[in-house]
């Protein structure tokens, strides 16, 4: 039986043009959708080719790489410059955190020594989160994003369960993934098609939330969801990775705080107090606790702590524009493991990849993104008159968003699963616009009629009797 030692090394695509016959006519299919789709459906065919199509799909034109999701995406803006489907398009504080946070990172990149793909990954951030930000009227049509990619998902899971039996990876005709299924300390590590297998565990780990608020928001459908949720789980085990399952576990106990959803403010001073205590008599930095955590749940958690270790050493490196050497990080300088880049050891963690990316004010827009998302879904779920989310359904977004913190501590995203990152931030962002609707409707309201519960309907739109 042929095996393939996962070292952790992370498959990269070809710089020459890679398009199966198949992939493209899935991609034509795609690209019309986008065309001439709903709204829903052209952000649905995006986030479709992003999950089905690995990454080594792509036009290489004159050096450049044109991915399935990068045409896709110029395909988006066609379409909403030739419907002016951007005319009631207005930003909100986080779109404009988004913009500075990707422009930092690219001006960063370009002190650093510009390079052609530094501006490809600016654009894949920006164009696909506006693409998603224009087309996303409503944050309901996440229920139709969803249902698509529940159906997928069952695709995907279908051929992560072949890859688990037969520990070949039947999406390796597309290219990007390898074909034998990786192997490390005996288990195969299924990967369908993502570039990693922690990547695929991760993704199945952060749709689960929204599947089950999803199940929350409607008795329609419930069937799917059931399919999706245990396509979600399979698919997560099946990467056998120690970080997924733990972001999985982050996923039941966010939904578990929700009964506890007024004292939330007191629950986070309380992890704070829980972690300055360990900080006070552990004889190791605090972070060293991730990896006590590995050696219950397995997984490569000394190294992770140990690279936050090191951040923190070499903060003066990347404090102002980032850094593009952290080779002499490595416990080994001279063999790195577990990276193909020989001038850098193996980053995995997410907020220590953002500073080496823009520095200490690209992390800091990164992390005041992620913190007004947080504060836009406390805040919506506490809306009374809002018919369109169910309160479960705005706790799962939360719920979601702290499952990919919950995973940036263990692997930093480079491959499509960024695109579901930004579809997430996107969907935030559009409720964070509704929130300050429903403020600003509540303050404009007499103070006897703001304590009334607002009619439904046309009825809701008519002048009220004055109370006197």
């Amino acid at each position: 039986m042929n095996e393939i030692q996962d070292t952790g090394s992370y498959i990269t695509t070809s710089g020459d043009s890679n398009v199966n016959p198949l992939a493209l006519v899935f991609l034509l299919f795609t690209g019309f959708a986008v065309l001439r789709a709903g709204r829903q459906g052209a952000v649905a065919a995006l986030l479709l080719t992003a999950l089905i199509v690995p990454l080594g799909q792509q036009f290489v034109i004159v050096g450049l790489h044109v991915r399935f999701s990068r045409l896709l995406v110029l395909l988006g803006f066609a379409r909403i410059l030739g419907r002016n489907e951007h005319s009631t398009f207005k930003l909100n504080r986080i779109d404009k955190l988004f913009i500075a946070w990707a422009l930092v990172s690219l001006l960063c990149k370009i002190l650093r020594g510009p390079k052609a793909e530094s501006f490809g990954v600016a654009f894949d951030s920006l164009g696909a989160y506006f693409m998603i930000r224009m087309l996303l009227v409503d944050p309901a049509d996440i229920l139709f994003h969803l249902k698509v990619l529940a159906v997928a998902g069952l695709g995907v899971a279908a051929c992560m369960a072949v890859e688990e039996f037969s520990h070949h990876n039947p999406l390796s005709i597309f290219g990007g993934v390898p074909p034998i299924t990786l192997i490390r300390e005996g288990r195969f590590r299924c990967q369908g098609p993502f570039r990693h297998p922690i990547l695929a565990g991760t993704y199945a780990a952060t749709l689960f939330p929204l599947l089950v608020g999803w199940w929350f928001q409607t008795k329609k459908s419930r069937f799917l969801v059931i399919l999706g949720i245990g396509a979600c789980s399979f698919s997560t085990v099946a990467a056998a990775s120690s970080g997924a399952l733990i972001t999985l576990m982050a996923v039941f106990a966010g939904f578990g705080l929700w009964y506890f959803r007024s004292k939330m403010r007191t629950f986070r001073w309380g992890v704070v107090a829980v972690i300055a205590v360990f900080a006070l008599f552990m004889d190791a930095p605090v972070w060293y606790l991730i990896a006590k955590i590995s050696d219950i749940t397995g997984g490569t958690g000394w190294h992770r702590a140990f690279i936050i270790d090191q951040a923190v050493n070499h903060f003066d490196e990347w404090i102002f524009i980032g850094s593009s050497y952290t080779a002499h990080w490595a416990r080994d300088p001279g063999t790195i493991l577990y990276t193909i880049d020989p001038n850098n050891m193996d980053i995995t963690n997410q907020f220590i990849h953002e500073g080496l990316e823009g520095g200490l004010i690209g992390l800091g827009l990164f992390v005041a993104i992620i913190a007004n998302c947080f504060k836009t879904v406390g805040r919506s779920w506490r809306i009374k008159d809002d018919t369109i989310l169910a309160p479960r359904m705005k706790w799962a977004l939360g719920v979601c968003l702290a499952a990919h913190c919950t995973a940036f501590i263990s692997v930093s995203y480079f491959d499509q699963i960024q695109l579901f990152w930004f579809w997430l931030l996107a969907v935030i962002s559009t409720l964070s616009s509704k929130v300050a609707l429903a403020d600003l409707r509540r303050a404009r309201q007499p103070q006897g009629q703001a304590r009334q519960q607002p009619q439904a309907g046309v009825a809701a739109c008519m002048p009220q009797p004055d109370p006197a």
